[in-house]
């Protein structure tokens, strides 16, 4: 009896247990359905950049402003050979590039047949000759041999007319050279008087002509000016002949806006290298000057006329009213404002 209720207590006191851990358990559970407060992150802290300056230390150095291109030989001497009267040309004897010598035929004009009226006219010039010296050999005399002599001068002045203009029809060069300009006329072509037809260029006097496309490139440059040249690997000396300020005025807008462009260069030593039509690489330094205060091209500013840089002092930034000098496309010199040492910021 007693083992009895000792079972039916434990039964019940196993219920109880498991009654409550249910329980429990439905708490637990309803307790998770609540919505759950968000816990807010703060944002890491973030360092701010150090700002990037790209700065230089003043130095002084050497700066140079100058004028580098390519100029062509030609020569100094060159002859235009043309007709004084208009005609109509027969032959060219001569090609562009042709060696030539003094008194050489270069062409002829187209003089119809006037070789056969010189040959008529030497007939004509011997028979009256013949008149003259039989009528002179009779014993004529006074008016009637004048007559023969009137006549026999008259043939002559004829001849000598012919003779002049078969010469006239010959364009024979004046000097020994190159034949540097041909006029592109072919046999049968008119000519006009004092149009040259034909140009020689003396060989042995030669100098060199630059040509700019913009007169503003070779403005700086001016007559005396030391020239650096260079022919292959060689070099050599020269000077300015003729630049644009110092070319004569000639009323000729054609002529005087050519002459804006042209600089005319002289070669102190020139060997056989210097062939006409060759180019040579020319250099021209306009300003020149050392030991000065240089910075880049890029560390000078300018706003509203005023000319200035920005200097590093420790960590700060601060303008500085600069006066600049020679200036070319990388370099400034800065005649005032700035001492070595200092930085500038360059504005890349």
């Amino acid at each position: 009896m007693s083992q009895n209720l000792t079972r039916k207590h434990r039964r019940r006191l196993f219920v109880k247990e498991a009654a409550a851990v249910m329980v429990a358990a439905s708490l637990l559970s309803g307790c998770s359905l609540l919505p759950q407060k968000q816990v807010v992150l703060q944002p890491p802290l973030v360092q701010p950049a150090a700002e990037k300056v790209d700065a230089i230390e003043v130095k002084k150095a050497t700066i140079e402003r100058s004028f580098s291109g390519a100029a062509v030989v030609a020569s100094s001497k060159n002859v235009p050979l043309f007709y004084k009267e208009s005609g109509r040309l027969k032959e060219l004897h001569v090609k562009l590039g042709d060696e030539v010598k003094a008194g050489q035929l270069v062409a002829e004009l187209d003089m119809g047949d006037l070789d056969l009226r010189v040959k008529l006219q030497k007939l004509s010039l011997e028979r009256a000759q013949i008149e003259y010296f039989r009528v002179k050999q009779s014993g004529v005399t006074g008016n009637e041999l004048r007559m023969k002599e009137i006549d026999l001068e008259r043939e002559q002045l004829m001849l000598d007319s012919m003779n002049d203009q078969f010469e006239s029809a010959k364009l024979t060069t004046t000097i020994s050279g190159i034949v540097s300009y041909l006029d592109t006329k072919s046999p049968g072509d008119g000519l006009n008087g004092y149009t040259p037809l034909v140009t020689v260029a003396d060989p042995t006097q030669l100098y060199l002509i630059y040509t700019a496309e913009d007169p503003k490139q070779i403005a700086g440059v001016q007559r005396d000016m030391a020239v650096q040249i260079k022919m292959g690997d060689k070099k050599f000396d020269g000077k300015v002949l003729q630049s644009p300020s110092d070319a004569p005025i000639t009323l000729n807008k054609e002529i005087d806006d050519r002459n804006t462009r042209l600089l005319y260069i002289a070669i102190a030593k020139p060997d056989k290298t210097f062939e006409l039509g060759k180019t040579a690489d020319i250099h021209i330094v306009l300003e020149k000057r050392d030991d000065v205060v240089v910075i880049p091209r890029s560390g000078l500013r300018t706003y509203l006329g005023r000319t200035y840089v920005q200097a590093l002092d420790g960590d700060r930034r601060k303008e500085i009213d600069v006066q600049p000098g020679i200036m070319t496309s990388t370099e400034v010199e800065i005649v005032k404002g700035l001492d070595p040492g200092m930085k500038v910021i360059l504005n890349n």
